[in-house]
């Protein structure tokens, strides 16, 4: 009777922990994937008459500013200090704007999935400056470290965990006294180290500062002020625990310190980052925390059966990972399949989209790392459990093959920081204007994409003659206009592209609903034709 009452407070812990962690997941409040801006004013490419007092920015989430900043006509730049915060909207007071040309309104923000977000709109003053005010641009070695410390912290935290938790339920397997089982505790030590790190470039990547800010308390503040706060908190717990499970004498302390680690480590991963906060949440965050758990129990058994398997203690190893694998396996693939659902818009995100590439490349990966899986369960285990020397050592050498792709996997996934997920992107994209102009000349097919934060606005001409065959033409000019609104004429020209069509790029107009637009189709030195129409650009 008392045995098994100490069987089931053994059980306890793990369970109420699992619970908790739940709870702090339904808890923490809902979040979005990347915050965009989808509405300012004045609006980006406007020409006013006189400068204006204030200038509004409208998220598609709430969010913290950062850093605001007025980008005068002769480069020249002030901080703005004075920004009002209303529900997803920031009201800015501008200064004094005397001179005239093109001024930008830089602004950073961080999202409330924890990364930062930033841009620049233009507007002018009377008369446009002849160069534009260009983005700030992106700082290469502050994204290289960023990546490389995001690669130390997976590594860290999965192998160092997952060495922990085998070591748990097989004790006699490992010989903490050999120096060789250090490795598990001085993983842990880089995924704290790592975490520490990652948490500090947040604060210095969020206000756009140089490495060396990381000796600052600014950067730090910053940081901990985010989603990613809490993130590197759980994961400093889940470490300690790890830790605490190690050093453990008494095989129940290790077996729930250990199974507080792998909880919390999903908790953690799942409560920042782009995946975890997808809507819906209610499918989006235990889809990353399974798959988060999936993952250190898959990868972190590597290192503690290649070193079970160069001492000839991988009997039970092997087969309880044997046993295992097909359940964590499926958990992963049902876990990432949740993950992709709701991170992508459309199939064709997969390989027209950053995001989308990146991940096609870890699938690849993950695709090669399960076929040598495969090997090892069907040609190898049986083998090594049989006890032939030949086919440990050959198993040995596969773990460590699987190893590096570990690495690998690893070193693409971590470039997600830098790569707004596909869905997040398409609620930026504006809804295109399509218009149809047919005259006894020829016939054009228009359709305008308008600009949004992640490229200008763009317009194809599809040109036919009168029987609907195909026009062809040697130049192709673009003019707007609306005498309206007291607009000249305002004249882009035209590229062919490979699908026979006219596109201009690059459109910068002045925000209004509607325009006048001409074609003019040269399609000889003695033929020229005009094509007129209107765009209607007033929202639905």
């Amino acid at each position: 009777m008392q045995t098994q009452t100490l069987r089931g407070r053994a059980y306890c812990h793990p369970l109420s922990v699992l619970f908790l962690a739940l709870l702090l997941l339904a808890w923490t409040p809902v979040l979005y994937a990347h915050a965009s801006l989808v509405a300012s004013k004045p609006d980006s490419g406007t020409v006013l008459a006189q400068a204006p007092g204030t200038a509004s920015l409208s998220f598609n989430e709430s969010v913290s500013p950062l850093l605001m900043k007025l980008i005068r006509p002769d480069g020249s730049s002030e901080e703005l200090g004075d920004v009002l915060l209303q529900d997803q909207r920031l009201e800015l007071a501008l200064p004094p704007m005397e001179t005239e040309g093109t001024y930008g309104l830089s602004w950073r923000v961080i999202s409330a999935d924890g990364h930062p977000v930033g841009g620049t709109l233009t507007f002018s003053v009377g008369t446009p400056s002849a160069n534009l005010v260009e983005g700030a641009s992106s700082n290469p070695v502050r994204n290289s470290l960023i990546w490389l410390a995001r690669l130390l912290g997976y590594l860290g935290l999965f192998t160092g965990i997952g060495w922990v938790i085998y070591r748990a339920l097989i004790p006699e397997s490992n010989d903490t006294s050999n120096p060789q089982s250090r490795i598990a505790p001085r993983m842990l030590a880089v995924g704290a180290i790592a975490l520490l790190l990652n948490l500090g470039l947040v604060g210095v990547d969020a206000l756009d500062l140089p490495l060396s800010a990381l000796l600052s308390t600014a950067a730090w503040k910053t940081a901990a002020s985010t989603s990613m706060g809490l993130a590197v908190l759980l994961g400093w717990v889940a470490l300690t625990c790890a830790a605490l499970s190690w050093k453990a004498k008494k095989t129940t302390s290790q077996k729930w310190l250990a199974a507080l680690a792998l909880i919390l480590l999903g908790t953690s991963l799942a409560s920042s980052g782009h995946a975890s906060t997808a809507d819906p949440a209610w499918l989006s965050r235990p889809s990353v925390w399974l798959h988060v758990v999936a993952v250190t129990l898959w990868i972190g058994s590597f290192l503690p059966l290649a070193y079970a398997l160069q001492h000839a203690q991988e009997s039970r190893l092997l087969t309880l990972f044997s046993r295992w694998i097909p359940a964590v396996l499926l958990v992963l693939m049902l876990s990432g399949a949740a993950l992709i659902y709701v991170q992508f818009d459309q199939l064709a995100s997969l390989w027209e989209s950053r995001y989308g590439q990146v991940l096609s490349a870890k699938l690849i990966l993950v695709l090669l790392l399960l076929g040598l899986g495969a090997y090892n369960r069907y040609r190898l285990t049986q083998a090594v459990l049989q006890q032939r020397s030949d086919a440990r050592q050959a198993l040995r050498r596969v773990v460590r093959l699987e190893y590096m792709l570990v690495v690998l996997i690893l070193a693409v996934a971590a470039l997600w920081r830098f790569t707004p997920p596909p869905r997040a992107l398409a609620q930026l994209v504006p809804p295109s204007v399509s218009s149809h102009i047919h005259t006894e000349a020829g016939m054009a097919d228009l359709l305008y994409i308008p600009a949004t934060t992640q490229h200008p606005a763009i317009l194809t001409v599809s040109l036919y003659e009168p029987d609907f065959s195909p026009l062809k033409a040697q130049e192709v000019e673009v003019i707007f206009s609306n005498p309206q609104a007291g607009v000249e004429s305002i004249t882009f020209p035209a590229e062919l592209t490979l699908h026979d069509q006219w596109e201009v790029n690059h459109i910068e107009l002045p925000h209004l609903d509607s325009w006048n637009i001409r074609i003019q189709v040269l399609i000889s030195d003695f033929e020229r034709i005009h094509l007129d129409s209107t765009l209607d650009l007033q929202a639905d």
